[in-house]
């Protein structure tokens, strides 16, 4: 995690696709506080066969109780997904393509550009 580009970009250094993520503008400060506390230990995850699966408990402590439902990783990512969708426009630039199928949105990512960690973190709102 570092601030670049006057935002927080997370590095997502391991797995099949490692990139870049921005942090949207709200998270920096939570986001900074837990890196500060945690200093060299990771937060979560990590690459060490010895290291105990933490995410599960992390995201346990952090359910709303017995009233509300268990946070899921995978809603989490759909939340992030759908936010950073409607901050770039997509329905806006579905809806004028006429595109009701993602993979649609593939092929036309499979010829363009990268765009960049700095556009990137422009147009996802992260920069402050």
């Amino acid at each position: 995690m570092a601030r670049r580009f006057g935002a927080v970009v997370v590095t997502v250094a391991a797995g099949r696709r490692p990139r870049v993520v921005p942090v949207l503008a709200r998270y920096d400060e939570r986001l900074l506080a837990a890196a500060r506390w945690a200093d060299d230990r990771l937060l979560i995850g990590g690459t060490s066969s010895q290291r105990r699966n933490v995410t599960t408990p992390l995201t346990t402590s952090l359910s709303g109780g017995r009233d509300l439902p268990r946070l899921q990783i995978a809603r989490l990512r759909a939340t992030w997904l759908c936010e950073v969708a409607g901050l770039i426009g997509l329905r806006a630039f579905m809806d004028a393509a006429g595109i009701t199928c993602s993979q649609r949105l593939g092929d036309l990512v499979a010829v363009l550009p990268s765009c960049g960690v700095e556009k990137a973190v422009a147009l996802l709102g992260a920069r402050r």
